[in-house]
């Protein structure tokens, strides 16, 4: 695998934005209680750790000129022409980048029961869930558990994005450079060893907050090399060694442009706890007295702790984690949901995927200029004739009572979303 990630990440440089849009994600100046989780907390509490709700603003400084900006797609066939060769695998490996879990049918399975969809014995499809910042795979598996329940032929795979959760440093090397790219180039390194490439390939993503722009940036680079891929009139053979774009890529309240700086804050007084931490009462009240932050907030952040020996220690990596906030800025989510979506041949549905972008009502980031962008893009709300027809290659949808964290505050009406949006794929 380490051959494959020589090959991508020159590539990934290269499709690094130009321009991008300079304002505010949600602020985490606000956090539910009833969010919170005690180490003492049940399986169903630990899913919902972590539960912001949000209401930061979203103070646009820089609007994005278009007329003077490179766009992705045109420089599709420089991308292509080495990507290729990255995302072929020979055979699966034992050895997978990212910690993951699966959900069938909604229970957590083990690793050892999932032979058979490795191999592509069972015939379900998969979709991958992605965390956000500072969270884990174990955040999400309230809506994967429902989602596969209710949809019993798709599989969930729940990802801990580098340094988050099991896939921290302390458990998975990670070298650098800690940006989008390399988080992509994880996932990768994780389907390949699962065997989920060619025809087994994830049919969908979904990600929230941070796992939505890594998501995108997923599905961004994927279509953009099947666009040239087809171009050169790619063989049957090298189809079924890589990994095939996903047919619809869940965004969750990932707001375009650079991080609220209250998310700054938590980061620098995380940093500032000494160590060895004594307990997580003592990081409590130490980020209520000396911080002056907000009590559910400083009881959010203790659950990120785990006990180790005699002290407690993060489950996140502090250093990638503000290495992933500092690269907010290098993506312009408007013209990568317009790479993805615009087809380039109406009759190659392998070249786009469908993106469905799901915004919280609640949080007041999403400004009437931010959605006006978005839904300036010409795929919205354009149909297919390779997809169904109640389908759209771009739409937003807003759950008016939901907070940042939707798939808490408004679980029902995310999944009646995306089991619609999937049951018509």
């Amino acid at each position: 695998m380490s051959a494959i990630r020589t090959i991508l990440r020159p590539v990934g440089r290269r499709v690094r934005i130009v321009a991008a849009q300079t304002c505010w994600e949600p602020s985490l100046s606000q956090i539910s209680t009833r969010a919170v989780c005690t180490s003492t907390s049940t399986n169903t509490q630990q899913d919902h750790c972590a539960n912001a709700t949000s209401n930061g603003t979203w103070q646009s400084a820089i609007r994005r000129q278009h007329s003077t900006m490179t766009p992705f797609y045109s420089s599709r066939c420089r991308i292509g022409a080495t990507s290729m060769e990255r995302r072929h695998f020979s055979s699966p490996s034992s050895q997978t980048k990212l910690a993951y879990e699966w959900i069938v049918d909604g229970k957590v399975v083990p690793q050892s029961k999932m032979e058979g969809v490795t191999a592509g014995e069972d015939g379900k499809e998969i979709i991958v869930f992605l965390h956000g910042l500072l969270g884990n795979a174990k955040n999400l598996r309230t809506p994967a558990k429902k989602l596969t329940q209710q949809l019993p032929h798709y599989h969930a795979l729940l990802l801990d994005i580098r340094g988050h959760g099991n896939s921290s440093s302390s458990n998975t090397p990670h070298s650098q450079p800690h940006n989008f790219e390399s988080c992509v180039q994880d996932i990768f390194d994780t389907l390949g060893p699962l065997g989920l490439i060619g025809s087994r390939s994830p049919t969908a993503i979904c990600g929230h907050s941070l796992g939505g722009r890594i998501a995108l940036q997923y599905s961004h680079f994927l279509c953009t090399t099947a666009a040239a891929a087809s171009n050169r009139h790619q063989s049957q053979q090298q189809s079924s060694s890589i990994i095939e774009p996903p047919k619809q890529t869940w965004v969750l309240d990932s707001v375009p442009g650079r991080a609220d700086p209250s998310v700054h804050g938590v980061l620098r007084a995380i940093s500032s706890l000494p160590t060895p931490i004594p307990s997580k009462s003592w990081v409590v009240d130490t980020l209520i007295k000396e911080h002056k932050m907000n009590k559910a907030i400083a009881m959010w952040i203790a659950t990120n702790l785990r006990e180790s020996s005699d002290s407690f220690e993060w489950i996140f990596d502090l250093g990638i984690a503000n290495e992933l906030v500092e690269n907010f800025t290098d993506q312009n989510i408007p013209q990568m949901i317009h790479d993805v979506t615009v087809v380039g041949k109406e009759e190659d549905s392998n070249q786009f995927s469908s993106v469905q972008l799901v915004m919280a009502g609640k949080n007041n980031s999403w400004t009437d200029g931010v959605v006006e962008e978005l839904q300036s893009i010409p795929s919205f709300r354009k149909r297919s004739s390779s997809l169904p027809s109640k389908v759209s290659l771009f739409d937003m949808h807003t759950l008016e009572k939901a907070g940042h964290w939707v798939h808490v505050d408004d679980l029902d009406g995310l999944l009646s979303l995306m089991v619609g949006g999937l049951q018509r794929r």
